[in-house]
Parts: C-alpha cells; structure tokens; sequence
C-alpha cells in the first residue's frame, strides 16, 4: 500500500460517490462537475488530495487543508482533513487508520501544531485521538422575535466586487476570536452564487459586519424562510444594524433558522420559544437545537504550550505533571507543567499533582470545549491530586470554515 497525489480525478469521483451516496454524483453531469471542482480545488496549494495505492488501484484518499488558527490569540500553523473515504470492497481492513495515521505524520513533517476535522462518526474519530469540540446551537424563530434597534447605520447589498472588502471584515473577527481560521480568496466565492444573498454595514466607510442569507420557498411562493449562512461583526453597531435588519423581515419572512456559538443568545430574543413550541422535559421551552461538528488534536504539545504560555487558564499557582496517552500513535506525553496565576510553562521540578489523560481529551480540554472538572468527575481524566482553579471556564473556539 502506497499513499501519493492523486492525479486521476475521476477515480477520485467514481470513489466518492460509493463511499458518500450523500453527494448525489448520480448523473455523468453531475459527476463531470465534481471531478473539474476537485481538480480545481488541487491547484490550490493549500490544499492536497491524496490517494491510498494497491499498485495501480485507487482503494481509499482523503483531503488535507493547510490552515491558520487562532488559538487564543496567537496565529498557529493547522491541518485539516476531510472527505476520508475507502472504497467499499476495502473497507474494515485497517484503512481508514493508516490515511488518519499517515495525515497525522505528514501535518507533523509541515510543523502543524492542531488538526481538526468534521467526522462522519465522533465515536470513530475519538478512537483516533480527536477530542469533541464546540457547541454549536441553531435557534429557529420568526423574524418578530429579534429585538429591534435603531443604530442609524442601513445595509447595503454586497456583491463578488466587494470580495476584498469581505475578506478584510472577516480576517478582524477572525483575529478576534479564538478557533477561527483564515480563509483564502476562495473561500469567499458564496458572493458570486445566485440563490445566496449577502447584506454588509458600513461604518465611516469601512466594512464592519456582514450576513448572508438562503431564502427558501414555504408551502407556497407567498411562504419563505430564512437560513443564514454567514453571519459576521466585528462591533456592536455592526451587530445590532444586521439583526435589525433580520427583525424588518417580519413582514415577508416566516421564520429564520440562526446557527450560532453563542450559548447566550436567548438572552438576546424577545421570545426565545423554538417556532415548533415544543416542551423538551417537564416544563422547558425548546429554544434551539445543538450539535457538535469540529473535533481536534493536539499534534504537538510542547509547540502548543508555547504558544499558550501567556494565556490564563485559571487562577491557580501550582505544578502539574501531565500523562498524556496515545494509543494511535503509542506515544505517551509526560511533562509538568509551572501554572503561575494559571499561566503555564515547562519546568523541569516536581510535579504536586499528576493528570491521566488521552490525547482526545486533552485536545478538548486545551481548545477550550470542555472544563477540568467535568474530564475529572466522568473518569474521561484522573487525577491523584487536589482540586485546582485552572481549566473550569472553557472558552469555547468558533470556527466557520467547513472542509
């Protein structure tokens, strides 16, 4: 078994529409389209298409993205992986852990610090080392429930002349907040599609927020609902110009579907009350539906606590001696760690207390997606010492790029 480059493009395709039904490369059309995509995509030189080899035979490939991440500030070198495919008469043969296995080396080789990925099953890639990551909540509500604002600020229909301008208003919230990753020019080419939509505000001329909007046909052509696609501020003027603006839909739209990581934001709805006005338990409204998506995996710890050394995870002053277990790759991390008012750094003294862990859920807990606490009264961690301030208030990542 050999893994290189893939040049074939329509093996590519003929094995991604057996392995991802999903994608519905049923017609030649169809699939003439995807291979030309795909062969685009891989002129991109961040991103690689690889192949697993018996001689000659396509069995199994994958996607690898190189990315730039926020992790809490600082700009850190990432991999990404998807459309992890074996062909079916290949499958439950060991190949699926030697393309993870063999995308973990070469992230490495790069010096990517984090790989994340969007799984087709968490429980799979957890076995592979890829810790949960955020919560992601989608809230669906008629546009009457939104406050409304009067910020003096109107939008403005942006179209693919604005790219540049987009780009720049996405790269400052990107810089702002922990989990973001770049996006390259390609990345915003949803301004050139006709069924999407894409509104911008301006402040003294600079682009400082935009959302973009899928509307789709009710029961009839009088009847539409909203699905918002992008949604992005960088002040809060910007913020309250976009969603008065969702608010003056009332008129014309049904209903809005809102995907967001914000765990406050019925805080922010006049009523809260999910449109189908169910109960979930006892007398709990349903106010949204969850999910998790993105998982990661801390590829190298010793690059990743140096980037975090002047970030506060706590308050705490104490030294703790990690084992971190990896039993894809049988490695075992064993290091302590000097939190001075929950700052860390290495130090080579004893450790007060030591921390079990797997990879997985170490990644969880440095990403920000899941508290000490919580790792420590599963079992998920063990501990043999006290208890510590440091790890309890995660802040949880934000990531909108989907690969």
């Amino acid at each position: 078994m050999d893994f290189k480059e893939i040049e074939d493009y329509i093996a590519f395709t003929d094995l991604s529409r057996r392995c991802y039904p999903g994608m519905k490369l049923h017609s030649q059309e169809d699939q003439e389209r995807y291979t030309e995509h795909r062969r685009k995509m891989a002129q991109k030189d961040d991103i690689h298409t690889i192949g697993l080899y018996e001689k000659e035979q396509l069995v199994g490939g994958y996607i690898a993205y190189d990315h730039v991440m926020n992790v809490y500030g600082q700009q850190v070198q990432a991999a990404g992986i998807g459309t992890v495919a074996v062909d079916l008469p290949y499958k439950k043969q060991g190949h699926a852990k030697r393309i993870i296995q063999h995308f973990l080396a070469k992230a490495r080789d790069k010096g990517q610090t984090v790989a994340h990925l969007y799984p087709f099953q968490p429980s799979f890639y957890k076995q592979m080392g890829f810790g949960l990551g955020p919560r992601l909540s989608t809230y669906h509500f008629h546009p009457s429930q939104l406050p409304s604002y009067d910020e003096g600020e109107k939008v403005e229909v942006l179209s693919a002349d604005d790219q540049e301008e987009v780009k720049a208003c996405y790269d400052t919230w990107a810089g702002e907040n922990h989990g973001a990753t770049a996006i390259p020019p390609y990345g915003f080419a949803f301004l050139e599609k006709e069924e999407l939509h894409t509104f911008g505000v301006r402040e003294e001329g600079k682009l400082t927020g935009y959302v973009t909007l899928e509307f789709k046909e009710g029961d009839h052509f009088l009847q539409n609902d909203v699905h918002v696609k992008n949604f992005f501020h960088t002040s809060t003027k910007a913020y309250r110009t976009l969603i008065h603006y969702l608010h003056n839909q009332k008129d014309q739209v049904r209903s809005i579907y809102f995907p967001t990581f914000d765990q406050e934001f019925a805080y922010s709805l006049n009523d809260p009350v999910h449109v189908d006005e169910q109960l979930i338990f006892s007398i709990y409204h349903k106010v949204s539906e969850e999910g998790r998506g993105l998982m990661y995996r801390i590829l190298d710890i010793p690059a990743f606590l140096e980037k975090t050394g002047e970030v506060r995870f706590g308050t705490d002053t104490v030294k703790i001696g990690w084992k971190v277990k990896d039993s894809l790759l049988n490695e075992t991390y064993d290091s302590v760690w000097q939190f001075t008012d929950g700052k860390p750094q290495a130090t080579d003294e004893e450790a007060e207390m030591i921390i079990e862990v797997d990879i997985a859920s170490f990644s969880s807990l440095m990403m920000g997606c899941v508290s000490l606490s919580s790792l420590l009264r599963s079992g998920a961690a063990v501990s043999d010492g006290r208890a510590v301030d440091l790890f309890q208030r995660p802040d949880q990542p934000k990531c909108w790029t989907f690969f």
